[in-house]
């Protein structure tokens, strides 16, 4: 009997297509919580958008998931599953390093947008006005230092771009370690010391328990005074209430956010009145035709390997 894969990703009907055309499966696409929990039983596999294995799909998984063998996540992020839990007899894979150009270009735009002062130049303008007396100094990437907290795919992306402008990179990651792409990588007991030498700090780490809040006061403290802030990775890495005050009291000359913590912000939240904040609706990762090629192939790739009984690429859990 062919192995049954699902297609939990309600609106990615390129993946739907290159699935539904092989032959040594059996495919069905579903679009709702309640969809999964009617076809889980006779499921195998599950190829799905990261984000969405939340507690409930988790509890789903342990109560009817009982032949699925493999989860394939679409997403590089994989704290779902971290936090929630898979049953043993599952394995997880993700993307990979699929998004990592992409997330890369998103976080370095959100940086040399801040570091070039870019958003304050939007009011004048609605004014019609030449205005060059901007209170924030105008800064560059060229020999500045820039910290990368974790140092996988999306971070050695960003690290090759940032030294196309001319900066000094420093990673952190767990452990250190040389890079061909990176003045330094150091292991994470070193942050404080380094954020004190950083001009900019751009954070693409996973979210884990020790990660969960890493930058916070703390961490804005240590940072050089004018410096800025990119996060691409998750908000609950940084502290909203502390990265609320370094704003409000001008320690942190910017911050570009992709994801906040609460994700998305109540209308009524202080973050949306800080200044200096520029905020995207975790949106680096959309928008690419390379990025959907790379992840469909990777796709069909374990498909094939999950099927032979052959070792899956990209094993997180």
């Amino acid at each position: 009997m062919k192995p049954r894969i699902l297609l939990w990703s309600p609106h990615d009907d390129y993946l739907a297509d290159l699935l539904g055309a092989l032959p040594a499966i059996s495919f069905a696409r579903v679009r709702s919580m309640a969809e999964l929990a009617e076809a889980l039983p006779d499921a195998d596999g599950i190829v799905m958008l990261g984000h969405l294995y939340t507690a409930e799909t988790a509890v789903l998984v342990r109560e009817k998931g009982r032949r699925l063998r493999w989860i394939q996540l679409t997403t590089a992020g994989y704290d779902g599953i971290t936090f929630n839990g898979v049953p043993e007899t599952v394995s997880v894979t993700n993307a990979g390093h699929s998004h990592a150009p992409m997330v890369a270009e998103h976080a370095i735009t959100l940086l040399t947008a801040l570091t070039r002062r870019l958003h304050l130049y939007a009011e004048p303008q609605s004014r019609h006005v030449f205005d060059r007396d901007i209170a924030l100094p105008l800064a560059t990437l060229e020999d500045s230092t820039v910290a990368i907290l974790g140092y996988g795919g999306i971070g050695r992306e960003t690290a090759r771009r940032a030294k196309a402008f001319g900066a000094k990179v420093i990673a952190i990651a767990r452990t250190g370690r040389d890079d061909e792409l990176a003045d330094a990588v150091v292991p994470s007991s070193r942050l404080l010391t380094v954020l004190a030498e950083a001009d900019s700090l751009v954070v693409t780490a996973a979210l884990t328990e020790q990660t969960r809040g890493m930058i916070g006061a703390r961490a804005f403290a240590a940072l050089k005074p004018n410096a800025v802030l990119v996060n691409i990775a998750r908000g609950a890495i940084v502290d909203t209430p502390a990265l609320i005050e370094a704003l409000n009291s001008g320690r942190l000359a910017g911050a570009g956010l992709d994801v906040t913590d609460p994700e998305p912000p109540p209308p009524d939240h202080p973050l949306w009145s800080c200044p200096n904040l520029i905020v995207t609706p975790h949106v680096s990762g959309m928008g690419s035709a390379s990025v959907r090629r790379r992840i469909g192939a990777l796709v069909v790739a374990n498909v094939g390997r999950f099927v032979a009984g052959e070792k899956l690429l990209h094993r997180v859990a």
